[in-house]
């Protein structure tokens, strides 16, 4: 099965899977297991508000830095042609390469971004959901 990706080549199943990042996907997922295992080994004892605050804290704050250091992804699929032509070659080379370099330079925050929000949807689940059909 063949199918097109956005610079429209041919890209089979078996293709996709030799191209993804499974070192990166394997890190995510043991860095969300940690950081599970740590906020619910906390909500089980007398910290489970510092628990709660802490990640919530920490979320919101690395968001927003992320956020910040991306510049709102204003540059974000901004290609060579949509530069105004009033800014020189240099210019646009320039604005692009920074808004290549900021997207990778911000990418580690998201492997600890995405854990902290999964642990705490995971915990709103487990709350209004599992424990509200169990009537607690």
């Amino acid at each position: 099965m063949k199918r097109q990706n956005s610079q429209n080549k041919p890209q089979s199943v078996k293709e996709a899977a030799s191209a993804f990042n499974w070192r990166r996907a394997l890190m995510l997922a043991m860095s969300t297991v940690c950081a599970m295992g740590f906020y619910f080994f906390l909500s089980s004892t007398s910290l489970w508000k510092v628990a709660v605050i802490a990640y919530v804290a920490i979320a919101s704050v690395l968001i927003v830095a992320y956020f910040i250091i991306n510049r709102a992804f204003t540059g974000s699929g901004v290609t060579y042609e949509m530069l105004p032509d009033t800014m020189t070659k240099q210019e646009k080379d320039e604005y692009l390469a920074d808004v290549a370099e900021r997207e990778k330079r911000s990418r580690p925050m998201l492997m600890v971004i995405f854990p902290i929000i999964i642990t705490l949807l995971i915990d709103l689940f487990r709350l209004f959901v599992i424990d509200g059909f169990a009537g607690k």
